[in-house]
């Protein structure tokens, strides 16, 4: 794995809203293998979840994000984490 971002930072971020895409968003948790930040969307959206049959069954959010921090080879930080707007 790579130095450039370490645990530690990815672990400082969390709490921190940042932009991603135009949308704003909020750090919830760092995931460590692949190394990745999970972040919720700060105007949740929410979708309809339905059952095996095709029918309407409950919401659920649709906020939740995983951003993968480096490129899969491990060597350069990944291109969706580059977009974070801090």
């Amino acid at each position: 794995m790579n130095d450039l971002i370490n645990l530690d930072e990815l672990q400082e971020m969390i709490g921190l809203s940042f932009t991603w895409k135009g949308e704003s968003y909020t750090a919830i948790e760092i995931l460590t293998h692949p190394l990745s930040l999970v972040a919720q969307k700060n105007t949740p959206e929410h979708t309809i979840q339905t059952d095996i049959h095709g029918r309407a069954h409950k919401m659920v959010s649709s906020s939740i994000i995983t951003l993968p921090v480096y490129t899969q080879d491990g060597t350069q930080l990944h291109p969706e984490f580059l977009l974070l707007k801090l």
